[in-house]
């Protein structure tokens, strides 16, 4: 009895991994259509004037970089736009270092405008989290259009460009964001990482997970009309669009997440558009230390389950089409529920094995295979950032191969368990960040 069911479970893992690789594998195929409709999109494009924008930073602590990530915001060629920094109540130094760089001037209450840098507005606020804090921005910013950012996120002025011409060409556009790859190096140069590979692994790895949900993935469902997420660290947005739906909801856990799939509920239907474009429009600090990497991710699986639930109404929806019957499903099955099936298949497959219940080549010859995709895939990614998307050539084929091989023998697993365990902790109500370092910025100038 006990073999029949380990075995029926094992069978039944490995169908689950293998509708998984497949669903990886359209998606990888829609975002190679993504990308060859956008290149010929842009190609017919003529646009003379942009929008202009609202660039919202909240700032919590931010002493080590805040001053060097306002310049590169200060930096962008847009002429139309104005930096919004929300000093979220920081204890540290980030609001004396603001006001002796940037010579700010006290124009109404908590309000400073810098007389060198007149698109430059500092917000002073006591401390009340980063929704909260993003809500205080929307409600200073100028422009219809907003675009919420990190203060550790440094931002490319093709990127920016890219969103600002969708809205400009798109009129049912809601929000859209890009590519959000991992900040490597700390030394920028025209604000991008000078240095084209991290030496720390744990960076390493992290930029292999970004390349593949981001080039791989979100582009896919972009194409199917079906964007569920679009990173804080960057996203512009249609600022008629935040208010209606009440601003970021500062009882999330991961308010961006929560924001757009409450904006979808609140914009259904092929008459308001959600994009995922094929251009890095940032670079983002990852955490460095295995501590700080863990806190992360279940939060983020935290947040993940805490939106799903909330929004349970979305799930198999055909009124919100291929969003209601694909996106949310695939969220439940795979970005919920595969660290339960991992886990599964880590504790059943040796067992199984000790006991002879199944052939060893057999095992391995399902995971060669699993991990042989797995390679497809990041190669893919690969081809598609150097090629269409960054365009840097910062990625080498053979580095990936070995990097990828190494991500799965060790550090797949930690993160398996890091959401497995988010799991059982997502009822609880404990919505701290925890402590989040930052590194610094470093400039450089030839």
């Amino acid at each position: 009895m006990v073999q029949e069911i380990c075995l029926l479970l094992l069978k039944a893992s490995a169908v689950y991994f293998l509708c998984i690789n497949v669903v990886y594998a359209v998606l990888m195929l829609l975002s190679w259509m993504k990308i060859k409709r956008y290149r010929t999109r842009v190609k017919d494009e003529t646009i003379k004037d942009l929008p202009p924008v609202s660039f919202i930073i909240p700032a919590f602590n931010e002493e080590s970089l805040i001053v060097e990530t306002i310049q590169t915001y200060l930096s962008l060629p847009q002429s139309k736009k104005e930096i919004i920094v929300i000093n979220d109540g920081s204890h540290d130094q980030t609001m004396k270092l603001l006001q002796t760089m940037f010579q700010l001037q006290k124009v109404q209450d908590r309000i400073f405008k810098s007389i060198t840098q007149p698109e430059l507005i500092v917000l002073e606020a006591p401390h009340m989290g980063k929704a909260q804090a993003l809500n205080y921005g929307v409600a200073h910013a100028t422009y219809d259009l907003i675009c919420t950012m990190d203060a550790d996120t440094i931002p490319t002025a093709r990127g920016v460009e890219a969103c600002l011409r969708s809205f400009a060409t798109d009129s049912k556009l809601v929000a859209v964001g890009g590519v959000i790859q991992a900040l490597n190096s700390q030394v920028l140069k025209n604000n991008s990482p000078l240095q084209n590979r991290s030496k720390e692994w744990l960076t390493t790895f992290q930029r292999i997970e970004y390349l593949r949900a981001f080039v791989c993935e979100r582009l896919g469902w972009s194409f199917l009309g079906s964007t569920l997420l679009i990173s804080g660290a960057f996203c512009m947005l249609k600022k008629e669009a935040v208010r209606k739906i009440g601003g970021f909801n500062h009882r999330s856990i991961t308010e961006d997440f929560d924001l757009i799939v409450r904006l979808r509920r609140a914009y259904p239907g092929e008459n308001h558009h959600f994009k995922i474009l094929p251009v890095t429009t940032c670079y983002t600090q990852v955490p460095r230390t295995i501590k700080h990497l863990s806190i992360q991710r279940m939060r983020w699986q935290m947040g993940l389950v805490q939106t799903l639930m909330e929004n349970i109404a979305l799930f198999f929806n055909p009124s919100h089409g291929p969003l209601g019957l694909f996106a949310i499903p695939y969220f439940w099955f795979v970005e919920v529920l595969s660290p339960v099936v991992e886990a599964l298949g880590l504790v059943l497959i040796p067992y199984a094995l000790y006991q002879g219940w199944v052939d060893a080549q057999t095992v391995f010859l399902y995971l060669g295979i699993g991990l042989f995709f797995n390679l497809i895939i990041t190669l893919f990614g690969v081809y598609f950032d150097n090629k269409y998307v960054s365009r840097n050539k910062y990625w080498s084929c053979f580095q990936s191969t070995y990097e990828t091989l190494f991500l799965h023998l060790g550090y797949k697993q930690l993160t398996s368990w890091w959401r497995l365990k988010a799991l059982f902790k997502s009822l609880k109500k404990n919505k701290s960040w925890g402590d989040k370092p930052r590194e610094e910025i470093i400039h450089q100038t030839l």
